[in-house]
């Protein structure tokens, strides 16, 4: 059975003008011309026997919809972990979660923002995971959990820093390289971040994390769904959020209460722990 994002091999077994039928491990699905990467680049045409990789976009239809486009394979892999972690950590009821206008916060912050962190907050909207992680939203009522809010005062900060000498981590050293802030570690006010390169994809986009009450920085090739769910499922590699007693004052400990549980933001009465208060 076909699933939402799910990738594939698949094989063109016809060719129409419209598109492509193709053989996925014994189930059809149909490539419209538009989701082919030859209608937008110049590449040769679909033909029957080729094999590529696709994903599918829409699993209910007969034959199931895929995609054969580079930057849909990438958008479905960056989804791949939010079902999981929905599946770990249920999301509030859909009452309790906030729309959200993606294309005007976009325009706000000045770029496009990963598909799985919208994913996520179209799921649950901001509040926290595991008790300790906060999902920062667009258009909270509170600034300390704003995305925009923590973007700009999140830039002030780091500046501040580093033109004070801090030195800043190997990792945003080449290029004109900005931080965007996502999350951050409820008591210890450690900061996750995304790592915006110039020319990368939203989907490519990976995690810095930097500590509360310090200037270290850990980097982690993942998008911001993938380390939540690590440490959700407990298998996190990270030195602040990992199962490891390396520190009897360790301020991250995840309560096995908690462990599977989100809380919205909403549901705390003006909120506790701004982002960072110990180094801001």
């Amino acid at each position: 059975m076909l699933v939402d994002h799910q990738e594939c091999d698949v094989v063109v077994t016809a060719v129409a003008p419209v598109g492509c039928a193709v053989d996925a491990d014994g189930h059809d699905g149909f490539i419209d011309q538009v989701k082919h990467p030859s209608w937008w680049a110049d590449v040769p045409r679909a033909e029957v026997g080729d094999r590529m990789r696709a994903v599918v976009l829409d699993p209910t239809r007969t034959p199931a919809r895929f995609s054969a486009l580079p930057v849909d394979v990438r958008i479905a892999r960056s989804l791949r972990h939010t079902e999981p972690l929905r599946r770990l950590c249920p999301a509030p009821p859909p009452g309790e979660v906030r729309s959200v206008e993606w294309a005007v916060v976009e325009e706000a912050l000045g770029t496009a923002l990963p598909a799985d962190y919208k994913r996520l907050v179209d799921t649950y909207g901001g509040g926290v995971f595991a008790g300790t992680i906060w999902l920062l939203e667009p258009d909270c009522p509170e600034k300390m959990y704003d995305l925009l809010a923590q973007t700009a005062e999140r830039e002030e900060i780091l500046t501040r820093f580093w033109e004070a000498g801090e030195a800043k981590p190997a990792e945003i050293l080449d290029g004109d390289i900005r931080l965007v802030p996502w999350g951050y570690a409820e008591g210890s006010g450690h900061v996750l971040y995304w790592v915006v390169r110039p020319g990368v994809e939203p989907e490519e986009w990976t995690v810095i994390l930097n500590e509360g009450r310090g200037p270290l920085w850990e980097a982690h090739e993942a998008s911001c769904s993938q380390f939540l769910l690590d440490v959700v499922a407990g298998t996190t590699t990270s030195f602040y959020f990992s199962d490891d007693d390396h520190d009897d004052d360790h301020d991250d400990d995840i309560d096995p209460e908690d462990r599977f549980r989100f809380i919205p933001g909403s549901r705390f009465h003006g909120g506790t722990g701004a982002p960072a208060a110990d180094r801001g």
